[in-house]
């Protein structure tokens, strides 16, 4: 008798975790077989490209192992909407010079990682965005004073990324400055340190995170000189996968999502948010 009661409740339990699955799979949104959406809720993983070593947007925890920040937010956001679980992400670290390679490779479905929109690499790659507004600004020894707007690095020894837009924005602005172009921000920042280099250039959000890890040392001098708007890049041909990123960026923007995250993760050390408008 008390088999039968058992067999009777797997049996409920069983029937009730098939309708479970199966209304969710009634509610997921359906895409064309062929788009790279379907393909994602059939792989069930979202492949993603991002730093993974940059503070409040995507940095990978020593301690637990997870990737944490604003970018990885929305990532898993958008993870959630395609294959039901935030979880569902294969992480693939990024460098400024294989962002572009690695999407038109085909061996991410997105990269997120602090990469600017510009006409140049349109020329390759498409964007959905803007998520994020950011301005390239100066690290500077926190005890150096010389420095305090963009045209004092004229004639000063200055560390930049290379496969960024720093050093041609930089030029006009300060051309007699001694440019040293590194692939790691960490290179910049430990030439700062010891004196080899009188400045670090990048975008000042970024480089809020890198005076967080040296605190009392640097300084971000707080005088932006150009405009960087984040983009998340996907192939250039692939419309409606950027569309369809798009359209949830705008849907986190109206509901609020995009302002709970900001808040989550950038606010205490970027202050109030500039809330982007979505290129359509």
């Amino acid at each position: 008798m008390r088999s039968n009661r058992f067999v009777t409740l797997s049996v409920s339990l069983l029937a009730s975790c098939i309708f479970a699955a199966s209304a969710s799979a009634a509610t997921a949104e359906q895409f064309p077989a062929d788009s790279t959406m379907a393909k994602i809720q059939q792989r069930g993983k979202l492949v993603v490209g991002s730093s993974l070593n940059t503070l409040m947007f995507s940095s990978k925890n020593p301690m637990t192992g997870e990737v944490e920040g604003f970018e990885a937010d929305l990532a898993r956001m958008l993870a959630k909407k395609l294959t039901g679980s935030e979880d569902n992400i294969e992480w693939v670290s990024t460098t400024p010079e294989n962002r572009i390679p690695l999407v038109e490779n085909k061996r991410v479905d997105m990269v997120i990682a602090t990469m600017t929109v510009t006409d140049e690499r349109k020329k390759a790659i498409g964007f959905a965005g803007p998520y994020y507004l950011a301005g390239q600004d100066s690290l500077v020894r926190a005890d150096d004073h010389s420095i305090n707007k963009t045209a004092d690095l004229d004639g000063k020894t200055v560390c930049v990324l290379s496969g960024t837009t720093v050093e041609r924005n930089l030029k006009p602005l300060a051309p007699t400055a001694k440019i040293v172009t590194f692939s790691d921000a960490s290179a910049c920042v430990e030439g700062l340190i010891d004196k080899r280099f009188d400045a670090y250039v990048d975008d000042g959000a970024t480089l809020v995170g890198e005076s967080m890890r040296q605190p009392g040392k640097l300084r971000v001098v707080g005088s932006p000189f150009t405009e960087e708007p984040y983009g998340i890049a996907v192939t250039k041909e692939d419309t409606a996968w950027r569309n369809w990123i798009n359209s949830q960026l705008s849907t986190a923007i109206d509901n609020g999502h995009w302002k709970e995250l900001y808040g989550k993760d950038l606010e205490s050390g970027l202050g109030a948010p500039q809330v982007p408008v979505i290129e359509q």
